[in-house]
């Protein structure tokens, strides 16, 4: 099967599959879900789900510092790579070694939900890449009804907001605190899910911010995910301390969430989404 990944590379992926290295954790859960992880001879020490399944496959290293040559020892049909978690001199060392290797970078909710598709086609599965799909086009489309009701009733409202999407700033890190920014699937979940992505416009994905200038944008939400940072309540003690005054922390919406549903793309979405939708509401 002939297909063109995200570095404009024609690869000709082997049929059918039978041995794949995948070093996107997102993804090694994805291939369970579509009934193709007894495919997988190799994952990242970083791929945890579905869990206790995913442990009887061997590790190779993380998706930073992945064992080159292991992979090259266990000669797989295919090695599943992703542009941003995976570094370039790792993906062309492999593909120097003969092996084919897939890249891609889902940045929407909708290209995580054709990343589905692609890998159904690519491991015969497309019954099962369909059916998720359409239970995400289902939750989307439920998500884009909620804004138009919350329209609706903020008309009708005594005091009607001057913004029907909460404001929303989602954390990455702490020490320094880092936010998301242009440019990524954190913010398009954001928006998927009803909220204003406060930083859509910024010039940089992932950067450093100082909690006074995040103030000064009055979030209505900010999100602190358990990856891969793992915030706790004391990282939302300090924003209650510190400043009282911001709409975010006066009307109790500082909220720890799954990062897993806001970062991952593949096969979670249609969950990730119900799960996350009150967590990105009024």
């Amino acid at each position: 099967m002939k297909i063109t990944d995200l570095t404009f590379t024609e690869i000709d992926v082997p049929q059918p599959l039978t041995r794949v290295v995948s070093l996107v954790p997102s993804v090694t859960e994805t291939l369970f879900m579509l009934g193709r992880g007894d495919t997988l001879v190799g994952r990242t020490r970083y791929c945890v789900s579905p869990d206790p399944q995913v442990r009887a496959i061997e590790k190779i290293g993380g998706t930073k510092d992945p064992s080159v040559d292991r992979i090259i020892e266990l000669k797989p049909q295919l090695v599943l790579a992703n542009k941003e978690e995976n570094r370039r001199e790792d993906i062309d060392a492999l593909r120097a070694a003969g092996l084919v290797v897939h890249v891609a970078q889902p940045t929407t909710v909708e290209e995580g939900l054709s990343y589905v598709s692609t890998c159904g086609r690519l491991f015969q599965a497309e019954d099962a890449a369909d059916a998720i799909v359409r239970a995400g086009v289902r939750q989307l489309v439920a998500l884009q009804d909620r804004v138009r009701e919350l329209e609706a009733n903020n008309s009708l409202r005594v005091k009607p907001r001057d913004h029907i999407r909460p404001r929303v700033i989602a954390f990455v890190w702490h020490d320094p605190w880092m936010v998301a920014g242009l440019d990524t699937y954190i913010g398009d979940m954001i928006k998927s899910l009803g909220g204003d992505h406060v930083l859509e416009q910024s010039t940089e994905r992932y950067f450093a911010m100082d909690p006074a200038d995040i103030a000064a944008l009055e979030p209505d939400i900010l999100l602190f995910p358990d990856e891969p940072y793992h915030f706790k309540d004391a990282d939302l003690r300090f924003w209650h301390q510190n400043y009282p005054h911001v709409a975010a922390v006066k009307e109790s919406r500082l909220r720890l969430c799954d990062g897993q549903d806001l970062c991952w793309f593949g096969a979670r979405i249609p969950e990730s989404l119900k799960r996350l939708a009150p967590v990105v509401s009024w």
